[in-house]
Order: structure tokens, then C-alpha cells, then sequence
């Protein structure tokens, strides 16, 4: 057997119920992937929106961010032109720094120095600055200022005479919308260089592995706004969404086994348990019942419990047949038998009223033919209940007691047997008791005392070797009687399917017959 044939052998071998569950769950298995793989695209999808989420909160910010700083600009470059503008700067610094401040909506921090970089006024909260480098006359500066968090504008007037500071500090960089759905764990961050200003911090921790960012220029500064976005973890809907299709699969996989065994496998099994049980010898053919079986099962249960009721029937009506014929065999068995003995009571009768020896011996010779045949039929009748065939041993028992009493008186006789344990059938009864009653009365013709030995031996194959022996046999042939019994002893031979051997100068006669 090569190894091919051992998985579909292996496949055969599996319960039904189990097939079914294999077969439905791979018919249903191509719609679980695309409801998977739908649910991993919404998953995806939502993922992205995050991504959106982060670059729309770093593109506000970076308008915003750009538009403080350029809001800024602007009052900063209208304090410092009308601050040039005066030849007294202290007696008009704090009225023109008021007014900046007072039009600018974030109210950032603002200072003016003079050209050579000493304060000359200043809006109120301003800390000076030392890390900022002066621009030219008639430029501008921006500076972060790393420990303070906050960035410095600075703008010099045409002349140089006056140089202008805003101060935008994270408070007022931090006033940046907040949509709704930004309104959760993030960070916004200016950097330039090696310089970072924290706009927005984290409200709580988070790990560098869980922190989405997106980066935005801001105008022409050289600044650039980082927004950073804590990852989300899939929501609970989001995981039920993806966990439902494969949930689906398996329900409706587990859902079409449970039809299945329900609907046919159960049934079929509890049917077949119920055909086992009135096969195995249980009378009464009890029906399962199935409320919600397939109604082809239910027709088929029917079906069996009609062709049950009619075979118990017949099978009555055969008991009943084969107990008349039983009748019948036992009642021509006994008309036979007491036909025999009625037969061989007239022929006693006749060889008691001949008037010649030659009469008698002849009438003698038909009655022990008779008396053989009566011996057979009267074993075979009390056999009649037993199908393993006729005992040979009584058979051949009996026959020999009564061709020892039939003997004619001037001849003596002695038989001795030994015959095995076999069971013959009764068309080989009858021809092994004529074949022995043929060669018994053989030897009573050649001589007045005659010994002869009787054996049965059981043989391998279903057969067994009869054996007559006697030394009168060996007379036989010169009797003239001898062509008439060779004759009879061929046809029995005959009838036993073998031939009859003669052995040992005559004196062996043997012959296989078969057995049960």
C-alpha cells in the first residue's frame, strides 16, 4: 500500500459529525477572511485618522503659532517706528508700549532699549533678556530662550536708536484651538536648531514607543511646530468589530454541525443502534423517535420498522412452515421405519415357511439388507432435531449385532469394531451399511467359522478410512455368488463417491468416506 492511500483512508475514518464541522468551516472560512480583512481595513482606516488627527493639530498650530508671531511683529514694529519717531524716549516709552500692548489680543511682554542695548521701558511682567542677540537697524531677530520657554522677537528701528522686544511665552503660544477630538493627551513643541520650547505639555506620561508625531514649518522663521499624539489603543468596538467576523465563522460553522448531527447524524445513529439491537436477537423492533429529525429520516425509520414487521411476519410463517415440515419429515420417518419392520416381519415370516435351504438363505439375505436400512432410518429419526449429522458408531453397533444374530446356524461368527467418533450424512449412512452388510455375508458364504474385524478411523480433510478385514474373503472370489456382490459393491463404492480397494490377498477390503 503506498503512502498516497493512507490519508483519504485516514479521512474515512472520522465521524461524520466532525467531517461536517471541517466541510462547513471551509465553505465558510473565504467569507470570514473578507469580514477580517474588512475589519483590519477599519481598524487601518482609524489608525490613519489618528495620523490625521496629529497633522491637522500640528497644521492649526503652526497657522496659529504664525500668525501670533506675525500679530506680534506688527505692534512690535508700530511701538518701535513711533518710539524713533520721538527725541524725548523715556517721556514717551511707556505710553507707546501701552498702546502696543493694548492692541495686540495675547498681551505679550513687550521692552524697548536704545541702541546700545539698555532698557528704557518696559510692559509690565517683562524679564530681561540676555541671550539674544541685537539685530541691524531696520531688522528683525527671533531667539528661543531655552529656560524661560519662550521665544524673543526682536526689531530694531531704521535708525538703530531704539530696538523693540516681544516676549511670546508659553502661555500665550498655548492659547491654540482645541478641537473636540483633540481634547485629550498631547504636546506641542517649537524647536530651531539645538533650541526646543515646550508649548503644550503632556497632561500624563507617555512612553516614546506610544507617541505618534507630526512636524510643520512655521512661515519663514525657521522655527518648526512638532505635535505629538499619544497612540489610542484599539477600542472596544474597534476589537469587536474585528473579533466578530471570526466569531460569526465559528457560530455559524458550530451552528450547521449542530443541524447537522441534530437534524441527521444523531437520528441516523440512534436508527442504525436500533436495527444493530433487533439484528442481534431483540424481538421487538422499537422505533426512536425524532421530533426534529429530517423528515427523509423519519420516512426512512418508518420504511424500516414496515420491512421489520414484515419480515417478523415472515419469519412466523416460516417458523410455522418449518415446524409442519419438522411434522411431516418425523411422520414419514416413522411410516418408513415401521414400513421396514413390517417388510422385514413378512420376510421372516416366508424364510420360516420355505421349503428349501437355498429359499431361506435367500429370503435371510434380503432381511438383513432390510434390517440395515431400518438401522439407519431408526438413528437417522432420533437425529431428526440434530443438524450435525448420524453418529457411525451405533450405526455400525447395531448393524453388526444383527448380522451376528442373522448368521445362518451353520456358521459361527465373531465381529469386533473399532470405530472412531465421526458424523456422516444419511446419503452416506445408507451405503456404508450395505457396503458393510455386502462383505459381512461375503464372508459368511466362504467358511464355517469366520472372524471379522470392523474399523472406522477418522481422517484429516472431513474423511475417514472403513476398513473390513476377514480371512474368509479370501475365498471369495472363487464363489459363484462373488460377480453378483462385486456388482453391489461397486454401486455402493459408487454412491460413496470413492473406490472400494482390496487389499492383502483379498482379505482387506477399504474404502474413504466422508464425513461431517
Amino acid at each position: 500500500m503506498s503512502e498516497d492511500d493512507n490519508p483519504p483512508r485516514r479521512l474515512t475514518k472520522l465521524p461524520t459529525s466532525l467531517k461536517t464541522l471541517v466541510l462547513l468551516g471551509i465553505a465558510l472560512l473565504p467569507l470570514g477572511v473578507v469580514a477580517i480583512l474588512a475589519s483590519f481595513d477599519q481598524a487601518s482606516d482609524a489608525r490613519e485618522s489618528r495620523y490625521a488627527e496629529v497633522n491637522l493639530l500640528a497644521e492649526v498650530g503652526s497657522r496659529h503659532l504664525s500668525s501670533a508671531i506675525a500679530d506680534a511683529e506688527m505692534g512690535l514694529r508700530s511701538a518701535v517706528v513711533a518710539m524713533a519717531a520721538q527725541e524725548d524716549l523715556e517721556a514717551n516709552c511707556q505710553s507707546a508700549i501701552d498702546r502696543a500692548v493694548a492692541l495686540e489680543p495675547r498681551k505679550p511682554p513687550l521692552a524697548i532699549l536704545d541702541g546700545d542695548g539698555r532698557l528704557i521701558c518696559a510692559s509690565e511682567g517683562f524679564e530681561p533678556v540676555s541671550t539674544i542677540d541685537l539685530p541691524a537697524p531696520g531688522q528683525a531677530t527671533m531667539a528661543a530662550d531655552i529656560d524661560r520657554e519662550a521665544i524673543i522677537l526682536a526689531q530694531a528701528s531704521p535708525d538703530g536708536r531704539v530696538i523693540g522686544l516681544a516676549e511670546l511665552t508659553r502661555e500665550s503660544l498655548a492659547l491654540l484651538p482645541q478641537p473636540t477630538l483633540l481634547a485629550r493627551n498631547y504636546q506641542i513643541t517649537l524647536s530651531r536648531d539645538d533650541d526646543l520650547v515646550v508649548v503644550r505639555p503632556w497632561s500624563d506620561p507617555v512612553a516614546d514607543d506610544r507617541v505618534l508625531n507630526a512636524a510643520k514649518p512655521i512661515s519663514d522663521t525657521g522655527f518648526i511646530l512638532s505635535a505629538s499624539f499619544e497612540k489610542r489603543p484599539l477600542s472596544t468596538a474597534e476589537l469587536f468589530a474585528i473579533a466578530l467576523p471570526v466569531l460569526m465563522w465559528a457560530v455559524a460553522a458550530l451552528l450547521g454541525w449542530i443541524a447537522i448531527a441534530q437534524l441527521l447524524i444523531r437520528p441516523l445513529t440512534r436508527l442504525r443502534h436500533a436495527v444493530v439491537r433487533h439484528a442481534n436477537g431483540d424481538a421487538n423492533f422499537e422505533l426512536p423517535h425524532f421530533p426534529i429529525s429530517a423528515i427523509e429520516i423519519q420516512q426512512l425509520a418508518q420504511a424500516f420498522e414496515d420491512a421489520f414487521d414484515t419480515l417478523h411476519s415472515h419469519e412466523e410463517q416460516l417458523a410455522a412452515g418449518l415446524e409442519e415440515q419438522v411434522r411431516l419429515t418425523r411422520e414419514v420417518h416413522h411410516r418408513v421405519k415401521n414400513n421396514l419392520q413390517i417388510i422385514a416381519s413378512l420376510l421372516n415370516l416366508h424364510a420360516r415357511a420355505a421349503k428349501s435351504d437355498d429359499s431361506a438363505a435367500a429370503y435371510a439375505s434380503i432381511q438383513r439388507r432390510v434390517d440395515a436400512l431400518a438401522i439407519v432410518q431408526r438413528n437417522l429419526f432420533a437425529e431428526l432435531d440434530n443438524d450435525s449429522g448420524l453418529p457411525l458408531r451405533p450405526v455400525v453397533a447395531e448393524l453388526a449385532s444383527g448380522l451376528q444374530q442373522s448368521a445362518p446356524p451353520s456358521v459361527e461368527i465373531a465381529i469386533t469394531l473399532d470405530v472412531d467418533s465421526v458424523r456422516v450424512g444419511q446419503d452416506i449412512a445408507a451405503p456404508t451399511a450395505f457396503l458393510i452388510t455386502e462383505l459381512v455375508e461375503l464372508a459368511m458364504l466362504c467358511g464355517e467359522w469366520v472372524e471379522i474385524a470392523i474399523t472406522v478411523t477418522a481422517l484429516a480433510d472431513r474423511c475417514a478410512r472403513l476398513a473390513v478385514r476377514s480371512a474368509a474373503l479370501a475365498e471369495a472370489s472363487n464363489r459363484d455368488e462373488f460377480p453378483r456382490y462385486r456388482r453391489v459393491l461397486t454401486g455402493m463404492a459408487r454412491q460413496l463417491q470413492a473406490s472400494l480397494d482390496e487389499e492383502e490377498s483379498g482379505t482387506l477390503f477399504t474404502i474413504a468416506i466422508p464425513t461431517l
